[in-house]
């Protein structure tokens, strides 16, 4: 609760627990949560675990609404679209992936990472993906077709982390060589 501080809801994966007040309730955690992330309305939850799934969970309920099952190793990213249709997870398996937010299915598997693949985020409008990987690269992809549209190359060592600019017309990434790198969506330029 922003006003008062005290914690709501805890989400985990298995079922409810009781805590001191009504408002108040958790669920145990099975395995480490990688991390989270709102849907732009507030209403979900999205998580990413080391058990290969991400979840999504009501905020108002805090019941699990779905399992995202594809991946076969560890998820390191989970992120909602700007209209919340869509979310896109990153994974130890070489891949990423594109799941519908209101029935749970899976739309598109990101091929073409060589390692693995640290973050995936949209770009503002939601139409593309950005994908940072132990490859050394970063890749900008179609979120309708999960087609590679870009690979940003010019990092000498693991690119830990991309994001898009507000206006989604450049992508930032960071990597392991100690270096932020400024890039072009459009062209794939490095400025």
């Amino acid at each position: 609760n922003p006003e008062t501080g005290d914690c709501l809801q805890v989400l985990g994966t298995v079922g409810w627990e009781k805590r001191a007040t009504v408002q108040d309730s958790a669920l145990r955690i099975g395995r480490e949560m990688i991390l989270a992330a709102f849907s732009p309305d507030g209403k979900l939850v999205l998580t990413a675990s080391e058990d290969c799934t991400a979840k999504i969970w009501s905020t108002q309920s805090g019941e699990l609404v779905h399992t995202l099952r594809g991946h076969r190793r560890r998820l390191r990213s989970v992120a909602c679209s700007p209209n919340g249709v869509l979310a896109v997870t990153a994974s130890d398996d070489l891949t990423a992936k594109i799941w519908n937010v209101e029935s749970g299915e899976c739309l598109h598997t990101l091929h073409g990472h060589g390692l693995e693949v640290h973050s995936a985020v949209f770009s503002p409008d939601g139409a593309t993906v950005l994908t940072a990987s132990s490859d050394k690269t970063a890749k900008i992809w179609c979120a309708q077709s999960g087609k590679c549209l870009q690979t940003l190359q010019g990092h000498r060592w693991e690119v830990f982390s991309a994001v898009f600019s507000p206006d989604g017309a450049l992508a930032l990434t960071t990597s392991e060589d100690r270096t932020a790198k400024v890039w072009r969506v459009e062209s794939g330029e490095c400025l």
